[in-house]
């Protein structure tokens, strides 16, 4: 299966969850007789709730086929993107350690499970493209107005803590709550159409 990522727009709260393609594209898709009459269905997980995200299939010219995949969602993973990219936001521009903001972020977000090993993982994974994700968004976004602050801790020698200043200054908007989603999947839609890859 082939992913195409789409960046439309999508609103989620407590209680109502949307992502929807306008149907002027669902509608030019199904006459130009492009689109699939089946769907792919994923689960999503977020305040408290187990949603399913329904993705419209496509076929391409070869035949193959192609899903619809909203920029907030990763594979494999429950939860959208913004909450992993926040936990390591969070991590690095505060004192609270890796099981503290695993468990403020559960609460935050009304997560059943989010553990101290996620956040170390996809820590681990945005440190090594970090270089990548900061000369994509130089020409899209300038967070100079959004500083925070790395806190260092010891065991992080020279080289680890540049990495990660570089980082948090590029996830920085994602702690702001009225940024977040939209910036969350702005930044996995625009890397994943320079490398095919999600950021996590």
């Amino acid at each position: 299966m082939i992913i195409t990522l789409t960046s439309h727009e999508i609103n989620i709260d407590i209680d109502n969850f949307s992502c929807n393609l306008e149907n002027e594209v669902l509608n030019r898709l199904v006459s130009e007789n492009l689109s699939r009459k089946k769907t792919a269905s994923y689960k999503l997980f977020i305040n408290n709730r187990e949603l399913r995200l329904v993705c419209p299939l496509l076929k391409n010219e070869q035949n193959k086929t192609v899903v619809i995949w909203p920029s907030f969602k990763l594979p494999f993973r429950k939860y959208p993107v913004y909450v992993y990219l926040y936990a390591v936001a969070l991590y690095l521009s505060s004192d609270l350690s890796m099981r503290n903001t695993a468990s403020f972020v559960r609460n935050a977000f009304g997560l059943d499970k989010f553990s101290h090993s996620t956040i170390s993982r996809a820590l681990k994974k945005l440190s090594t493209i970090v270089d990548a994700l900061s000369d994509i968004i130089s020409g899209y976004v300038n967070n100079s107005d959004e500083d925070k602050k790395l806190v260092e801790r010891k065991n992080w020698d020279t080289e680890r803590c540049k990495k990660y200043k570089q980082l948090l200054s590029i996830l920085v908007p994602v702690l702001n709550k009225g940024k977040m989603i939209q910036y969350g999947s702005f930044l996995n839609y625009i890397y994943f159409n320079n490398s095919l890859k999600f950021v996590i």
